[in-house]
């Protein structure tokens, strides 16, 4: 239980009646001809726009932030040795390490933790796929957790077997099987790094023709990574958040980005917008660390773990942006550290100190979920409800194919 500092989290306050017919099950025919909501908190205005929009309203010389995670086709369709079809979901890997860009360059072996679907299938039992000779080995399972061994033939990649096998795995509130699309469609432009088992969404609506425009207005890019796991969709089943255990999810950042964002706090334009709530989660997780290196805590080792209730540490009320990543930055150079990685189970929610974005670009999320209580947060407890509500109002369409928003603090 958190402590007493953590004013009580009731979720049915941030709940609301989403018709299941504006869930959008597909994308738009181009990207950027979303609708884009935009929220300003300095006098509760709404207004509305397209998504090709979105440069004219970033302010000149400002900054942008993006989760440079690529999707994996992580579904597996595997038969049991009584002939019958098991689904297995790859969430994230153990071993032979816990970063997905190496698991995924192994070329005979890996040990993942995910989720099945089928019964009477227990521990020790062996599932197949005529691909490589691919097996998937059941080490423990409990419910639909399990983890598994995957053994192949052949010396391919792990990630060219995925390629090959595998499906992208869509959102359960998409009710329908991946089409070729999905492909293209559930991954941003400027994806790159592997490793997530659902999309950072906000960023699904960018175009080069978005990002060029970004850039005739001097706004400079910065990528960092959060591989988003399962968990991004877990519901909240307690009356107070509090007792809500937030899942946890890698994250990283280059030493060159460090530095950058660090050189733009300080600058005369330290505007700062972010896309998604996986760039938000990532960026309160790096200030944090910052944080507490400029307050004379530094972390124990290179790879770094955030907290649940690190956005609530008031210890931290008194550091600037400025401060806390140009701490960082001098602390990874001090280590020699090209990367940054750690592990954030960060939450987000009313109460808590946002110290590390001006506005935040994301679609309208799941009613009574960590998300909105990350927008409520993010935009002011009492304003997250018009906007929902005007975005009902107005045909937005919801959720991870759905339409976005600008909320400027």
């Amino acid at each position: 239980m958190p402590g007493p500092s953590i004013p009580t989290i009731d979720i049915q306050k941030y709940s609301y009646e989403l018709p299941p017919d504006r869930i959008a099950s597909y994308p738009l025919d181009e990207r950027d001809a979303s609708k884009l909501l935009r929220f300003s908190a300095v006098d509760s205005s709404i207004e509305h726009y397209h998504f090709r929009d979105l440069a004219s309203l970033l302010p000149e010389g400002s900054g942008l932030v993006m989760n440079s995670t690529r999707v994996i086709a992580a579904r597996l369709l595997m038969s049991k040795q009584t002939g019958g079809r098991v689904e297995v979901l790859l969430v994230d890997p153990t071993s032979p390490s816990a970063d997905p860009v190496i698991t995924l360059q192994s070329t005979d072996r890996s040990v993942w933790n995910c989720m099945i679907g089928g019964r009477n299938v227990h521990e020790g039992a062996v599932l197949t796929h005529e691909y490589c000779g691919l097996t998937v080995t059941v080490l423990e399972r409990n419910g639909t957790s399990a983890s598994v061994e995957l053994h192949w033939e052949g010396g391919q990649m792990l990630g060219a077997v995925l390629e090959h096998i595998g499906r992208l795995p869509l959102p359960p509130y998409i009710h329908r099987e991946v089409e070729a699309v999905d492909a293209e469609r559930y991954q941003t432009v400027y994806a790159k790094e592997e490793g997530s088992v659902a999309a950072p969404t906000a960023g699904l609506h960018f175009t080069q023709r978005v990002l060029d425009q970004i850039e005739s207005k001097n706004i400079s890019t910065t990528l960092l990574t959060l591989h988003v796991g399962l968990g991004t969709f877990q519901p909240v089943t307690v009356t107070d958040a509090r007792d809500h255990t937030m899942h946890a999810e890698r994250f990283g950042i280059s030493y060159e980005a460090v530095k950058h964002l660090a050189r733009h706090a300080s600058s005369d334009t330290p505007w700062l917008a972010l896309v998604g709530t996986t760039s938000l989660r990532t960026m309160e997780s790096l200030f944090v660390v910052g944080a507490r290196i400029a307050a004379g805590v530094l972390p124990e080792t290179a790879f770094v773990h955030v907290d649940q209730w690190a956005a609530f540490d008031e210890s931290l009320s008194d550091v600037s942006r400025a401060q806390a990543f140009t701490a960082l930055q001098e602390w990874m150079q001090t280590k020699q550290l090209e990367n940054l990685w750690g592990q954030t189970s960060i939450m987000i929610a009313p109460g808590c100190r946002i110290a590390s974005a001006d506005a935040l670009i994301t679609n309208f999320h799941q009613p009574g979920n960590t998300l909105m209580l990350l927008v409520a947060a993010f935009m002011g407890k009492e304003n997250w409800r018009n906007v929902y509500n005007s975005a009902l109002e107005n045909d937005y369409r919801f959720l991870s194919y759905g339409d976005s928003s600008l909320l400027v603090r």
